[in-house]
């Protein structure tokens, strides 16, 4: 079992919200029982989520029951879900076929199906796609936008060593932030040449990482280059040239920026004062990991733990709400 990457338009289909939203239960129990070796077990679960999500759930998801059914020893269950990623049945997310290719290559859990006479000819579907990724990759550009992404999150690396180390609302915090708005202010205007020359650039062309890079730097850019690039990132959605997740993290920005409540939970809000991260006011918060699964994105309480180290209790949230919602939002 793997743990493929896949970092950040909203996508409508069937769900019926009216019922308890078990999807990342389920992902949970089938991951703790692979874990303990019950593998059929797990593999039941793995079924479960993905009826729930009516087939559209992600590539580690996917990538995973297969690697349990295979330990399982139901081959057909297992080519069921590998085939779905091959033929791109699946939402997208961080789905790069060169890592792809090399999991299936080097996955112990796997070798039950390279004895299947399937086996080889599924390998070269994935080697093929594998290969005409490679080459569709416009390098010199894919280069360029590396360089800026580069930029944009080596300085961001370093606001985060420094509140880590010192807290938040330091000096050298201060200072950075200064820092940080001039060389965003470089970035997005070679930003915003490409995509006038190029249109918005997709995974397949400059690379999953790159693509990324193109979206970050918009998100970092200030309310009205976002809410330009809102639907042209949309569009590119639409057209499997950006991650739905990132649509959904510009999204949330834009609420936040705007005094609103956001949609997905993707954003926080610094007390200074307090130096505590708290989840800015969201709509209909019950309900925020169902809309937080259609665009691939892990469960709340995942989020907010790994990347804020926020315990999150919706019982507590709904306490904070009215006085958050009070100091953040527009009347």
């Amino acid at each position: 079992m793997k743990k493929l990457f896949f970092l950040l338009f909203f996508i409508l289909y069937t769900m019926n919200f009216s019922q308890k939203f078990e999807y990342f239960d389920y992902i949970e129990k089938a991951e703790n029982l692979y874990h303990q070796k019950k593998y059929e077990s797990s593999g039941k679960y793995f079924d479960k989520a993905y009826e729930i999500m009516n087939e559209k759930i992600i590539q580690k998801d996917l990538y995973n029951a297969a690697c349990t059914w295979s330990m399982a020893g139901n081959l057909n269950k297992s080519f069921f879900y590998l085939n779905h990623i091959i033929e791109n049945k699946m939402l997208q997310g961080w789905d790069d076929p060169v890592e792809f290719y090399k999991n299936l290559d080097n996955d112990s859990d796997l070798n039950n199906l390279k004895k299947d006479a399937r086996w080889n000819t599924f390998m070269d579907t994935a080697y093929n796609n594998q290969q005409s990724y490679l080459k569709n990759i416009n390098n010199p550009i894919a280069e360029k936008i590396k360089l800026i992404g580069e930029k944009d999150q080596e300085i961001r690396l370093r606001l985060d060593s420094i509140r880590k180390r010192d807290g938040l609302n330091t000096s050298d915090e201060k200072e950075l932030m200064k820092q940080i708005e001039k060389q965003d202010s470089i970035n997005i205007l070679e930003v915003e040449k490409i995509i006038n020359d190029y249109g918005w650039l997709g995974p397949h062309k400059i690379g999953y990482k790159n693509n990324q890079y193109l979206f970050l730097v918009i998100q970092h850019a200030d309310l009205g280059i976002q809410k330009k690039y809102l639907p042209v990132l949309r569009q590119a959605v639409e057209d499997k040239q950006a991650l739905p997740k990132d649509l959904a993290y510009l999204q949330d920005r834009i609420k936040r920026k705007e005094g609103l409540p956001q949609i997905y939970g993707t954003q926080v809000y610094i007390d200074k004062e307090a130096s505590k991260y708290f989840l800015y006011p969201a709509i209909d918060i019950a309900n925020i990991d169902q809309r937080r699964a259609l665009v691939g994105l892990e469960p709340l309480s995942g989020y907010l733990k790994n990347s804020f180290n926020i315990k999150w209790d919706i019982n507590e949230y709904l306490d904070k709400a009215p006085d958050l919602e009070k100091k953040l939002l527009k009347k």
